[in-house]
């Protein structure tokens, strides 16, 4: 960006601190309202890259923005609200000086100017949210319907959903020392969280299920897994957590970790946050450290470093994804909107690397995977992918 340009970008948000404040004449609204929709050097976003890339471009200028304001106003005294407003936006326009044209996909973006709607997807939302409890007896709960309090007595456990709609298990005051084992099963587009008899918290991602028992008295705390969740096991030296998926098992003492098992996936991902685990998987061992993932399958196991924020995007209710493969991009929104995803010819090799929410309709996360190379036809709930 030349230097004119420049000159011209910290004008205009000059111009958006005074409509901050209120004082901006109309002749200074209708520059902004311009400069909106005629962005400078807008070709050089166009075509060529995908919207996941585009998005990436945002989110880096928007934390560049937001470090250099915490920079700055964190060296700076107590400011009145107008001269706090002015200081942002000058801080701001320097950053947005420095980064050129970013500020454009962000408008663009939000505008959804250049997007041509997929009609039959529009309507498509997350799928159903219900999760399903499964008790020994055979009886079965819809957790979404049932009201707070005690759901059911087994053994020795109290079973009761809370105010925030979650699921916990508590020692009764029964003599019983038989073990009851329930199982908590989450429908395509479904998340729930569970505290278990020892006070391990356990969210499940959407059509996951976990099979544990109402308490565990012997010398070790198991648990069954399909699908993907995070884990925040409780501490007890005493008796080691194991969660047994199809042909792993993860062993802790008390730690953070996440667990993708899904039968659909080519890997099992084991992602470890805080503390430590054994991976044990077709019988290779492998401590890992934080930040670190095991990824097994029959072929053997590999451990790499990753970034952790990104492997459980999904429990804080984002899709992300760096350098993902459109495989793998559209395995997870299948699951999420309860779609069928079919490939017509050859698959198309373009990577995704970006971050949105979980919550937007269909097509506006479809239209983040749109790409010159990409094509992409929607039919009721049946996706069709091509170059």
């Amino acid at each position: 960006m030349n230097k004119k340009q420049g000159n011209y970008d910290e004008h205009i948000l000059t111009l958006i601190a005074k409509y901050q404040e209120g004082i901006a004449t109309e002749d200074e609204i209708r520059q902004i309202d311009f400069w909106y929709d005629n962005p400078p050097s807008s070709e050089k976003y166009a075509d060529g890259m995908s919207e996941f890339t585009k998005a990436k471009k945002r989110s880096r200028l928007l934390e560049n923005i937001y470090d250099e304001i915490s920079k700055r106003t964190a060296k700076q005294p107590q400011l009145n609200s107008k001269k706090f407003i002015r200081t942002v936006f000058a801080i701001a326009a320097i950053v947005l000086v420095a980064l050129g044209a970013g500020f454009i996909l962000l408008q663009t973006y939000l505008k959804h100017d250049s997007v041509q709607p997929l009609t039959s997807a529009a309507l498509i939302k997350p799928a159903s949210s219900k999760t399903l409890l499964t008790l020994s007896n055979g009886r079965q709960i819809v957790l979404n319907d049932a009201k707070a309090g005690v759901l059911a007595n087994q053994g020795d456990a109290i079973i009761t959903k809370n105010s925030n709609n979650n699921i916990v298990y508590n020692t009764g005051t029964s003599l019983s020392s038989k073990v009851e084992y329930n199982t908590m099963a989450t429908l395509r587009g479904g998340e729930y969280h569970l505290v278990l008899a020892d006070g391990t918290n356990v969210w499940l991602n959407a059509a996951s299920s976990i099979r544990y028992p109402t308490s565990f008295p012997g010398k070790e705390r198991i648990v069954e897994v399909s699908g993907e969740a995070y884990f925040e096991v409780a501490h007890d030296i005493a008796k080691p957590f194991k969660v047994v998926s199809k042909g792993q098992t993860i062993e802790v003492l008390g730690t953070h970790f996440n667990v993708n098992a899904y039968a659909n996936e080519p890997d099992i991902k084991t992602t470890l946050l805080q503390g430590s685990v054994k991976v044990t998987a077709y019988g290779i061992k492998n401590i890992l450290k934080p930040g670190q993932q095991a990824a097994a399958s029959v072929v053997g196991t590999t451990v790499s470093e990753v970034d952790t924020k990104e492997v459980v995007a999904w429990k804080e209710g984002y899709f992300e994804f760096s350098d993902a493969d459109i495989q793998t991009v559209m395995r997870e929104l299948s699951r999420w909107y309860d779609v069928e995803v079919v490939f017509e010819g050859k698959i198309p090799s373009e990577t995704f690397t970006g971050r949105v929410s979980k919550f937007l309709d269909l097509n506006q996360v479809l239209t983040l995977v749109k790409s010159p190379k990409i094509h992409i036809v929607t039919t009721g709930r049946r996706i069709m992918i091509k170059e």
